[in-house]
């Protein structure tokens, strides 16, 4: 009886025990002990704008009003796992004073009171959503939760800006750190790893950018990332850098942990009111912040998959997408059923005789639109495009008329202060118009591509070798002077290596991990 009266107290125990582990953590008031950290300066500017307080053993999480609790908790998740092995870290964080604080979805980086005195706010508010430091280590609530219209939607920045924060502690703890991190560094990119990546800048964004990969949570395949993304490609790639940061962890089996995101993103959500877009459009998905527009007819999976076929194709020019979406362009899916004419652009020819209608369009200067219908993005049996990417057409064409017509800007390779998808590019503008409309003419003396759309000006010459270069084209259309038509990278090359060239330079993919369209 004795037995069993204690297995029933050991049960309850456990199933009372449970349900105090599942209790949110409370989400307080900072008390007068935070405030009293802040420089005098930063104080009273502090103690208007936050108001909420997490405590994590000596460490304050906090943020303003408008920010969720659960950014708050889950970056005490995050850094909770991290530390799992490294208590002494934590200790010496609390012992510091160290504050991580959520910046909201809303707020910008300046917004801070830490870094309301920041020079140069625009650059650090188009750029920075975190900031890490043993004083002040910052992050995005909206990469903490995943939120639709994170602009680093594919890896933790909680993650990388704490891991700086665990690099500077290490510092001030283990006088061999910097060193020992140093020698891998170096070892590294003496191999030629990394190259061009953001883990070669220095040795405290190495030491960030290998703990996001060996967290599963890194960003792979941009302007400034490889393809090195998980823990086992770490290893494979960087073994010392894999093992570097196995050893400075030091978690158990039992501890070992990989980021998951509460949601996964990209996601299809209705347009944010900041976007103010005509009512006919329920459906939004946002393309590294390029806006994919649909009617509630649309499917999602047509939605995503342009939005993959707008990042893939960008991956390496950001700057080209970026000056689209400051131009105001977007992508709108038509959806199987639907007409140009029911789209609130086009309202004035849905009675109009004659109307030219067909199931896509390109981007013009009056809209700013690009449609391309739900059938082609699928690759379904009603496509009538004869196996042809459509997007990537629209796209190309949109690439030309967006920045074909700028003035040259001599000072975008000499600012101090460029953007990281700014590095190693060249600048489209006029002087890419006149070189393309050199090569137009030579192919045209030659007669290259008579017979197909590539002939009939240079805008179309450009288009045609970006669908090729991409392996876009479909069944494609024969020139007069070859056997077949040119519908892929490698027939383009061989046909007119000059456009190819061309394309290849102005996308940046050679050296890089490939993406070819795939229906």
């Amino acid at each position: 009886m004795l037995a069993h009266r204690l297995a029933v107290a050991l049960t309850l125990f456990a199933a009372v025990s449970a349900v105090a582990q599942e209790k949110p953590l409370a989400v307080t008031a900072p008390p007068e002990a935070f405030f009293a950290k802040f420089n005098e300066r930063d104080r009273e500017a502090a103690k208007k704008f936050y108001a909420k307080h997490l405590d994590m053993q000596g460490l304050s999480i906090a943020a303003a009003a408008v920010v969720d609790d659960d950014a708050l908790r889950r970056t005490h998740e995050i850094v909770t796992h991290l530390l799992a092995g490294r208590p002494d870290v934590l200790q010496t964080m609390g012992k510091v004073g160290t504050r991580l604080i959520v910046i909201g979805k809303d707020q910008v980086y300046t917004d801070m009171p830490e870094y309301r005195n920041n020079p140069n706010p625009a650059y650090l508010n188009e750029r920075v959503r975190g900031t890490g430091g043993l004083g002040v280590t910052s992050f995005g609530e909206e990469n903490l939760l995943n939120l639709p219209l994170d602009r680093y939607d594919d890896e933790s920045i909680a993650v990388h800006e704490f891991c700086h924060t665990i690099d500077a502690a290490l510092t001030r703890m283990d006088p061999s750190w910097r060193r020992r991190l140093g020698d891998v560094y170096k070892k590294a990119i003496a191999a030629g790893l990394w190259q061009n990546a953001y883990a070669a800048g220095n040795q405290a964004e190495y030491w960030a950018e290998i703990a996001q990969s060996y967290f599963d949570c890194n960003r792979v395949n941009n302007w400034n990332h490889g393809p090195v993304g998980t823990r086992e490609q770490l290893k494979q790639y960087d073994p010392d850098g894999y093992e570097l940061v196995r050893t400075t962890f030091n978690l158990k089996p039992t501890d070992d942990w990989r980021y998951t995101p509460v949601r996964q993103q990209p996601s299809v959500i209705a347009p944010p009111k900041k976007f103010v877009f005509d009512a006919h459009y329920t459906k939004f998905t946002l393309a590294r912040e390029f806006p994919v527009l649909g009617s509630p007819k649309v499917r999602d999976e047509a939605m995503l998959k342009a939005n993959d076929t707008v990042r893939k194709m960008f991956a390496y020019r950001h700057d080209i997408l970026k000056a689209m979406i400051a131009d105001g362009s977007r992508l709108v899916v038509l959806a199987r059923g639907e007409k140009l004419s029911d789209l609130p652009e086009f309202a004035d020819a849905k009675e109009k005789a004659g109307s030219d209608l067909p199931r896509y369009h390109r981007y013009a200067k009056d809209r700013k639109l690009m449609v391309v219908p739900e059938e082609n993005v699928l690759g379904t049996p009603s496509d009538t495009f004869a196996g042809e990417t459509t997007l990537v057409g629209i796209l190309a064409h949109a690439i030309y008329a967006v920045t074909a017509e700028r003035p040259v800007d001599p000072a975008f390779d000499k600012r101090r202060e460029q953007q990281q998808y700014e590095l190693r590019v060249k600048r489209l503008d006029v002087e890419f118009d006149a070189k393309l409309k050199k090569l137009f003419e030579a192919a045209g003396e030659k007669g290259l591509w008579k017979g197909t759309p590539a002939a009939r000006d240079r805008a179309e010459y450009w288009v045609e070798g970006v669908k090729a270069y991409f392996d876009a084209t479909g069944t494609g259309y024969p020139p007069n002077k070859a056997d077949h038509p040119i519908t892929t990278r490698e027939a383009l090359k061989a046909h007119d290596p000059e456009l190819y060239q061309l394309v290849a330079e102005t996308m940046a993919y050679p050296g890089k991990v490939d993406w070819r369209a795939k229906r």
